[in-house]
């Protein structure tokens, strides 16, 4: 049975390109792309300089992509592709020796450079970080040099050229064949993964793609229709459809931008009645473009898969504030749930049963966990969406409701608790604001200060019992002012902005969320939160009056 790419693969770290690839049976693949090479050798053969050597050679990347995907079983049919191609294509006959040496140096050239990228200098078949891209141009580089100086050698130790031409000819076979990997090689390694592919699939759909092939037909149409003096000083146009490709579509717009261009410039030359050594010219100014273009479009494909992760974890990040946000504000609710429980038991297990305070404690607990259902719910849709249910009502109530339900716990850590809503008018109507949000608010706030009252009379237990205050008033700025003070040690400069911020706690049993919540909530209804640093805590909001009803 014929094995597939997925089992033959030799590139680490990419188990789902491997399994991507693994649809395309082994044998198919390599006999595609034999054929791919025989065809692209045939097509490319024009021009050829000195030595007969070609300004683009594509064939070349697809041997390598043969060898890294298939393996080096495929080495004698590369070889016989490769014979054919020095035997037939050539103008001038040549002694069949030489031409069975130079087909072993280029199979031999592709096989190690295959071997590079797929050992030491592996690469992902998605080409989708900057040190895959830079193994692959460096690899590129290193084994065509290589390979251009033992083709060429061998061509002149058989007398085939002079001997003073040996590094022109191999600085043209490594231009010749640096340009047709890089170009041709990200495209094959890419198409060949399922996910690239079906990148490729949007962008051959996508408008601007259509517009980017329009825009790289127009700039290879101007530079060939300037004197030919003037084709190497306008090559730089090439760069801006090429940016803008990568731009869009990073590594996918960037490849086949690439690809575009040199077809278009392979068309022109064609037509255009160039000499060999200008086309080397334009194909040394194309591997820069090549170089550029592939770093461009790996570096977008990077920064939009950071930018990607980086959103996952603030969903992330946002989930588990808002489940520490929950935790923080039902903890007190439970708490109250639990005390009712526990009396309305001991009501219903008394020798002679009070059904009225019975009654009257599991009204409690049902009221109780209705509000805690209710806060879940509320800080549920605002941390998920920001949303408030907003209503008219007087700051005065709320605050006296707060303050009613926190009397016990004030009590019971020996503080005052005391609540003056009057304005210096007299008036303070009403406002626009998700209660239940607001309740959060004010509960939060004089939690911390009874806490922090309770502390600083603990430290002191001859002293008097500790305060809290929460006073209510209109200022001149057209806002509703809310302050809540404490007899507690008071908050220092540099720890009066950190308090708000998330799990910034100088209690050692808190969770440093609840100012967190207060700002958050202070924040979407259009008011301002804040800490007054001194010797006592002073602890502040702002609502609007003039708050623009509901939509």
């Amino acid at each position: 049975m014929d094995k597939s790419v997925a089992g033959v693969l030799a590139l680490p770290q990419s188990g789902s390109a491997a399994h991507d690839l693994g649809a395309y049976p082994t044998r198919v693949l390599a006999i595609s792309l034999l054929v791919l090479y025989v065809v692209l050798d045939w097509l490319t053969y024009v021009y050829p300089a000195r030595f007969g050597i070609t300004p683009f050679n594509p064939e070349a990347a697809v041997a390598v992509v043969l060898f890294m995907l298939c393996g080096a079983r495929y080495a004698p049919l590369v070889f016989i592709a490769a014979l054919w191609g020095e035997y037939a294509l050539p103008d001038s006959p040549r002694p069949f020796t030489l031409i069975l040496i130079n087909s072993a140096v280029l199979t031999a050239g592709f096989f190690a450079m295959a071997h590079a990228l797929s050992g030491r200098f592996r690469i992902r078949v998605e080409l989708d970080t900057r040190r895959d891209v830079l193994r692959l141009i460096g690899v590129t580089l290193a084994c065509m040099l290589v390979c251009g100086m033992a083709y060429v050698g061998v061509l002149v130790a058989h007398g085939i050229g002079p001997a003073d031409r040996y590094f022109n000819g191999a600085r043209r076979f490594f231009i010749g064949y640096s340009v047709g990997v890089l170009v041709a090689a990200p495209l094959l390694l890419m198409y060949l993964c399922e996910k690239r592919r079906a990148q490729f699939d949007a962008w051959v759909r996508a408008p601007e793609a259509w517009l980017q092939i329009a825009g790289i037909a127009l700039c290879v149409w101007w530079v060939f229709v300037q004197d030919q003096r003037d084709h190497v000083r306008n090559f730089y146009l090439l760069f801006l459809p090429l940016i803008w490709a990568a731009t869009r579509f990073d590594m996918v717009g960037a490849a086949s931008a690439m690809a575009l261009v040199q077809i278009g410039l392979f068309v022109a030359v064609y037509f255009s009645g160039y000499q060999p050594i200008s086309v080397f010219e334009l194909q040394l100014l194309l591997m820069a473009l090549a170089i550029t273009g592939l770093l461009l479009g790996v570096s977008i494909d990077e920064q939009r898969r950071a930018t990607r992760d980086f959103r996952e974890s603030l969903k992330l990040a946002a989930a588990g504030e808002m489940a520490a946000a929950i935790t923080h504000e039902i903890n007190q609710p439970l708490t109250a749930l639990s005390g009712y429980a526990t009396a309305g038991q001991l009501l219903a297990a008394a020798p002679a049963l009070d059904r009225v305070q019975l009654n009257d404690t599991m009204g409690k607990l049902v009221e109780e966990s209705r509000r805690t259902s209710a806060v879940v719910r509320r800080l549920r849709d605002f941390f998920r969406s920001g949303s408030t249910r907003l209503e008219r009502v007087a700051m005065a109530e709320i605050a006296a409701r707060v303050a009613a339900l926190l009397q016990a716990r004030a009590a019971a850590a020996h503080v005052v608790l005391t609540c003056d809503t009057r304005s210096p008018d007299g008036i303070v109507g009403p406002l626009l604001v998700d209660v239940v949000q607001i309740e959060v608010v004010l509960r939060n706030l004089l939690m911390n200060a009874i806490d922090s009252a309770a502390a600083s009379r603990a430290a002191d237990p001859g002293g008097r019992s500790g305060s809290v205050s929460l006073r209510i008033a209109a200022d001149k700025a057209g806002m509703l002012r809310v302050e809540v003070r404490d007899s507690g040690p008071g908050i220092r400069a540099q720890d009066a902005e950190r308090l708000f911020e998330s799990f910034v706690t100088t209690k050692t049993s808190g969770m440093g969320m609840g100012l967190a919540i207060s700002r958050a909530i202070i924040d979407a209804h259009g008011g301002q939160i804040w800490a007054v640093p001194g010797d006592r805590g002073l602890l502040c909001f702002t609502l609007p009056l003039d708050a623009p009803s509901p939509n």
